[in-house]
């Protein structure tokens, strides 16, 4: 039985991080208590800590931070079913999701809860893999699958044509592989150099999103039952809005802002990463953790995630998350809470 637990805490908002004691949360019922072995620091981490950024929803004070990790089951709450002391799992928590639970279910921490709904078993899978895996294919397959309705691996014929915006980052590089694995056709914008490991992921046509007559060069190998951008920013809206024209659609985004758009255009954007903390979306949950994840992790069906190991357990959350702020790494950080 665990002894001690140590957590990195935001005192208060834009603080710097403050590594002390916590409580050991037990388990109630349907829950898992987890030793955190990794945790990758995301975007949405390092905005939420650095400037305050309140899209995942405004924190309440002190708060622990992170809604994502693998570790080790330490013991199980009542109602339990699939799980047991000694797991290998990855997890998401509600810890972005309700104010009220963070400090409880915060990955920031050597000890966290989560609930045993949004868990799944990674048998021997490295838990920096599962971790990285977990939170971008989530949010890539969550929008597309489960958002904008696009199939399950295998339903789908080539001659449905899906468009990937900023297929370069981890979203958008998954959202590639997850359409590819549907059945459609993959046509992608990515820098000129990503071209080749795009195609190897499943693109078609790969058009270098600099060149200015790239929305032009897409609507002539259009039109595009399903729309993503993996970058979110505004430019790219407009061009996936142009591309709809002039019947209109839906296309879904990793970011939101105030961006005009024509009245015939729908922008799904909602924390694509956090749908399966409501049971509003308890059928997607339900696959995504006791299917889906479970088998692409197992039988390595994605491209595996490059990733730096920051040394220092805990203490190092805060250089990394601005590291990661600062645009200043490529590829991903990783951190262990229990160095």
């Amino acid at each position: 039985m665990a002894s001690e637990n140590r957590a990195a805490f935001v005192p208060s908002a834009g603080a710097e991080l403050e590594v002390r004691t916590s409580d050991i949360h037990q388990p109630e019922s349907g829950e898992l208590l987890v030793r955190v072995h990794a945790v990758a620091i995301q975007p949405l981490d390092a905005k939420k800590l650095l400037s305050g950024y309140g899209g995942a929803g405004t924190a309440t004070y002190p708060a622990v931070f992170g809604t994502s990790g693998a570790g080790v089951v330490e013991q199980v709450g009542s109602d339990v079913v699939g799980f047991q002391a000694g797991d290998h799992v990855v997890f998401d928590t509600k810890a972005y999701v309700d104010n009220d639970v963070n400090v409880r279910q915060g990955t920031w921490q050597q000890l966290t809860i989560c609930s045993s709904k949004t868990a799944a078993k990674i048998g021997d899978v490295d838990f920096e893999q599962a971790v990285l895996v977990d939170f971008p294919l989530q949010t890539a397959v969550a929008a597309l699958h489960h958002f904008l309705g696009m199939g399950k691996p295998g339903t789908a014929s080539p001659s449905e044509k899906v468009l990937v915006w900023g297929a370069g980052g981890a979203v958008g590089s998954y959202a590639v592989q997850y359409a590819k694995s549907v059945g459609h056709t993959v046509v992608v914008t990515a820098s000129a150099r990503d071209t080749a490991r795009q195609q190897s992921l499943g693109a078609s046509e790969v058009i270098d999103y600099k060149s200015p007559d790239a929305v032009e060069r897409l609507r002539a190998l259009g039109p595009f039952k399903y729309l993503i951008t993996g970058s979110g920013d505004a430019a790219s809206q407009q061009a996936l809005a142009s591309l709809l024209q002039p019947s209109g659609g839906r296309f879904a985004s990793v970011l939101g802002g105030d961006v005009e758009l024509p009245a015939n255009v729908e922008r799904v954007y909602t924390g694509f990463s956090q749908a399966a903390q409501s049971e509003e979306h308890a059928a997607w949950r339900d696959w995504w953790y006791g299917e889906y994840l479970p088998k692409v992790l197992s039988e390595k069906l994605v491209e595996p995630v490059k990733f730096t190991k920051v040394e220092g357990g805990l203490a190092a959350l805060q250089g990394a998350s601005r590291d990661v702020f600062e645009g200043k790494v490529r590829g991903k950080l990783v951190v262990n809470p229990q160095e």
